[in-house]
C-alpha cells in the first residue's frame, strides 16, 4: 500500500482509534493496557485527549460521518474540569485539582473552538471562550520576575515556555474570529504572546525558538523543539492575517524558512540533506505541520519566491516517510516516533536498510514500547498521527502513486 489521500488516511486513524480507546459505559478514552500518556493503569492525561479531541474535529470538518463524535470527545474534558478556577487538570478528579498545565489547556481551548466552527453549536464556543478568558490569567505579572512577561506553564510553576506563550496566542486568534465586539482584546492579547517569544526565546541566528526560562532566572533553556516553531508560526501568520502589519509577515517569513531548513537542530542531520527528517515525536510534529499549513493559509505566495513550493515538498515527503514506517499495517494504528530506525523490527530490517543503509541501529523509543520491549501504540500517538495527516492534508491534498 501507498499513501495517495491523507485525508483518508487520518480518516482511517480516527475510526481505528476510536474503537480501540473509547469506552462507551465510561464515557472516556480507557486503555486497554497501560501505555504511554497514562497516568494511571488506564486513564489519558488531558493533553492526549484534547489532541484525540482535536483529531475528531479535524476529520470531521472533512467527513459528516465523524459529526456525531464531536459532542461524546468533547464532553470527557468535563471529568478534568475545575470548576473553581476554571481551567482542566492533567488528569480526572472531582472537580477541585489544581495540577492545571496552560499549555495543556490551550489544545483543550482549541478543540473547543474548532468544534464550534465545524458544527456550530454555540456551547463549544462558550467553554472556549471561558477557558481562553482563564488562560489569559496565566500570563507572568510577577514584578520581582527575573524575566518578566511571558506566559506561565503551570498554576504553580512559572517556568515561562514557548510552547504555552504560542499556544495561548493561538487560540486568542482563533476566538477572536466569532466573537467581534471582543476580537481587539483577543487579537492584541495574541501579539503581546508572540512579541515576548521573538525578544526573548527566538535565537537571531537560525531563527528557532528556544524552549523557556524560568521566572526567577535570565538562564534560558535552549532546546528548539518542532512545536515552539509551528506554534509561533501559526500565531505569527495568523497576526498577519488580520492586522496586515508587515512585521507579523518578517517574521512568519523566517519561522517558515527555519522550519524547512534542514541543517538545523531538529532535524536528524546524521544523514545526507535528501534524507534527513525532523526528528521530534509526532505529538510535537503535528504541530509544526500546522504552522505551516496555517503560514500557507494566512501569508501565502505573497513575494515568497519558491518557499510555497518548498513547504509543499517537505510536507510531503515527511507524510510519505511517517506513512511508510510508523503505521502497523494490521491494525492502521502508528507509533509516536518519527524517526524511521525507531519503528517496528520487520520495518527497520526491510524498509530502513534499504533506504537508509545501517548507519543506526534498530530500537524502539521508550514511549513506543512495552515492558517486554515490544510495540505498543498509544491514545496520543494515535491522535497525533491523524493530525498529521490532517494537517498535511491543508498542503497535500493528494500523493500521486
Amino acid at each position: 500500500m501507498t499513501l495517495t489521500n491523507p485525508n483518508l488516511e487520518g480518516y482511517s486513524i480516527v475510526r481505528n482509534f476510536w474503537l480501540k480507546y473509547y469506552n462507551p459505559s465510561k464515557q472516556t478514552f480507557i486503555a486497554p493496557k497501560k501505555c504511554s500518556g497514562c497516568y494511571n493503569d488506564d486513564r489519558f492525561v488531558v493533553w492526549a485527549v484534547a489532541v484525540a479531541a482535536q483529531a475528531v474535529v479535524d476529520g470531521a470538518r472533512i467527513y459528516p460521518e465523524l459529526r456525531p463524535l464531536v459532542p461524546t470527545a468533547c464532553r470527557i474534558f468535563q471529568k478534568y474540569k475545575n470548576n473553581h478556577l476554571r481551567g482542566f487538570s492533567a488528569a480526572e478528579n472531582g472537580g477541585n485539582d489544581k495540577d492545571i498545565y496552560y499549555d495543556d489547556d490551550a489544545q483543550v481551548a482549541s478543540a473547543f473552538i474548532t468544534a464550534y466552527e465545524v458544527t456550530g453549536d454555540k456551547y463549544f464556543l462558550d467553554q472556549g471562550r471561558e477557558l481562553v478568558r482563564f488562560l489569559m490569567g496565566g500570563w507572568n505579572n510577577n514584578p520581582n520576575a527575573k524575566t518578566k512577561g511571558g506566559m506561565c506553564w503551570h498554576v504553580t510553576n512559572h517556568y515561562l515556555n514557548a510552547c504555552t506563550t504560542a499556544e495561548v496566542a493561538k487560540v486568542c486568534l482563533q476566538l477572536s474570529k466569532f466573537i467581534p465586539s471582543e476580537a481587539n482584546y483577543y487579537v492584541e492579547f495574541a501579539a503581546k504572546c508572540i512579541d515576548w517569544q521573538i525578544a526573548v526565546l527566538q535565537d537571531p541566528g537560525d531563527k528557532l525558538i528556544k524552549d523557556g526560562v524560568q521566572d526567577t532566572s535570565d538562564q534560558i533553556n535552549d532546546t528548539k523543539w518542532t512545536y515552539n516553531l509551528g506554534t509561533t508560526l501559526s500565531s505569527a501568520a495568523h497576526l498577519y492575517q488580520i492586522t496586515k502589519d508587515k512585521k507579523w509577515k518578517k517574521i512568519a517569513d523566517d519561522l517558515a524558512n527555519a522550519g524547512i531548513n534542514r541543517g538545523v537542530f531538529f532535524y536528524d542531520r546524521d544523514y545526507s540533506d535528501d534524507k534527513r527528517y525532523w526528528r521530534d515525536s509526532s505529538y510535537f510534529v503535528q504541530l509544526l505541520i500546522e504552522g505551516l499549513a496555517d503560514y500557507l493559509l494566512y501569508v501565502g505566495d505573497e513575494d515568497n519566491g519558491d518557499l510555497p513550493q518548498r513547504i509543499h515538498e517537505e510536507i510531503r515527503r515527511h507524510l510519505v516517510m511517517f506513512y511508510e514506517y510508523m503505521r502497523d499495517p494490521q491494525d492502521g494504528l502508528y507509533l509516536q516516533s518519527f524517526e524511521p530506525h525507531l519503528t517496528y523490527k520487520e520495518t527497520y530490517e526491510t524498509k530502513y536498510k534499504q533506504e537508509f543503509g545501517d548507519r543506526k541501529n534498530w530500537d524502539l523509543k521508550e514511549e513506543d514500547r512495552d515492558d517486554r520491549h515490544q510495540p505498543q501504540k498509544c491514545l496520543m500517538g494515535c491522535a497525533a498521527a491523524a493530525r498529521v495527516f490532517f494537517q498535511g492534508a491543508r498542503v497535500v491534498p493528494e500523493i500521486p502513486k
